[in-house]
C-alpha cells in the first residue's frame, strides 16, 4: 500500500499517509538493519569492554544509536522519498501538493525515534543493572535532567536523521545522494568537534548536528565534563528537524507563500537563539578546574 492510495484531502487522509509512510520506514531494510547493528554494537561494547567496577565512558554510548540507527534512517529516508515521487510521476493524479506529500513523510522519523529510545532504555537498564565505573562521578553529582537530556540525545538525532533523509531526498536526484549526505554529516560533525581541541570556548561545538559532552577517561583515571547546556541543546536538535522538513516542503514552488516563509523565517531565529542559550548556559569545562568535582550546579 502507498500513499497514492488514501485521500487526496482533509485531516483523516493526511494522518492515513502519515501512518503508511511511518509503516514503510519501519519495514525499511536499512532502516531495520541500522537499528539492529546498533543493538548489536552495544551489546558487544558491554561484554568486550571489560571493568570489573561497571560500565565505563556511559554518556558517550549515546553515539553508537546515533551512528548506526541515524545515518541508516538519512538513506532509508531519502529512499522512501524518492519512490514515492517516482509513483506520482508513474500516474496521472497524486494525493495532495507536493508539500503535503513532504509533510506526510516527515513520520518516517516515527520509527527511527523510537528504535533510539529504545536504545537509550537499553542503556540506562544496563547501565543500571550493571553499574557504572567509580569514575564516572556525574552519576552521583550531575542534576538528573543533564543527565537525561545527554542520554535523550541518541533519539532526537535519530528522528534527525530520517527528516534529512526527507530532504535530501527532495532535492537531490543523482546516484548514491544519500550515501553523500551521510559523508558530508559525518565530516560535518566532526569539524564542529573541533573546538574540543582547546580548554576555552568548547562549547561553540554545540552548533553541529551532534555534541560530545564526555571525552572519556583522562590518563589519571578522571573524566572530562564539556561545557554547554544538554538540554537546550536537545531543543536545538528538534529544531534543526523542523527546518529539514521546512526546506523539503520549499522544494515545491506552490508552498512558497508568505506564511511558509515567515515559518522558515522564524524557525530559523529560534535555532539560532537556541544555540546560543546552549553555548552560554549550562556547565563549563572542567578540564581547567578539579576533574572529579564533588558538586555540579543544576
Amino acid at each position: 500500500m502507498s500513499s497514492l492510495s488514501v485521500p487526496a484531502s482533509g485531516l483523516a487522509g493526511h494522518r492515513a499517509m502519515a501512518l503508511i509512510e511511518a509503516r514503510r520506514m519501519a519495514r525499511h531494510p536499512v532502516f531495520l538493519l541500522g537499528a539492529v547493528l546498533a543493538l548489536v554494537a552495544l551489546g558487544l561494547y558491554v561484554v568486550l569492554v571489560d571493568d570489573e567496577t561497571g560500565i565505563v565512558v556511559v554518556l558517550t554510548l549515546p553515539l553508537l544509536g546515533a551512528f548506526y540507527i541515524g545515518l541508516a534512517s538519512v538513506i532509508a529516508a531519502a529512499l522512501l522519498t524518492r519512490s514515492t515521487e517516482v509513483a506520482v510521476e508513474a500516474v496521472a493524479t497524486a494525493p495532495g501538493t507536493e508539500a503535503r506529500r513532504t509533510l506526510a513523510l516527515a513520520a518516517t522519523g516515527i520509527p527511527p525515534l523510537v528504535a533510539g529510545l529504545v536504545f537509550s532504555v537499553a542503556l540506562v537498564v544496563l547501565a543500571d543493572v550493571i553499574g557504572v565505573a567509580p569514575h564516572e562521578w556525574w552519576f552521583d553529582t550531575l542534576p538528573d535532567w543533564q543527565l537525561w537530556s545527554i542520554v535523550l540525545q541518541c533519539p532526537v538525532a535519530c528522528l534527525d536523521g530520517a527528516l534529512l533523509g526527507v530532504l535530501a531526498g527532495r532535492w537531490l536526484r543523482f546516484r548514491g545522494a544519500s550515501a553523500v549526505v551521510v559523508v558530508v554529516l559525518i565530516v560535518v560533525t566532526l569539524l564542529g568537534q573541533s573546538p574540543l581541541l582547546e580548554t576555552a570556548g568548547s562549547e561553540w561545538r554545540l552548533w553541529a548536528p551532534w555534541a560530545l559532552w564526555h571525552l572519556g577517561d583522562n590518563p589519571d583515571g578522571t573524566q572530562t565534563l564539556l561545557a554547554g547546556n544538554p538540554a537546550v541543546y536537545l531543543g536545538y536538535l528538534l529544531d534543526l528537524g523542523a527546518l529539514a522538513v521546512l526546506g523539503a516542503m520549499w522544494h515545491d514552488r506552490t508552498a512558497r507563500t508568505p506564511r511558509l516563509r515567515a515559518v522558515v523565517a522564524a524557525v530559523a531565529v529560534t535555532a539560532a537563539a537556541l544555540f546560543v542559550v546552549s553555548a552560554t548556559t549550562g556547565n563549563q569545562d572542567n578540564r581547567d578546574s578539579d576533574p572529579n568535582p564533588s558538586r555540579v550546579s543544576g
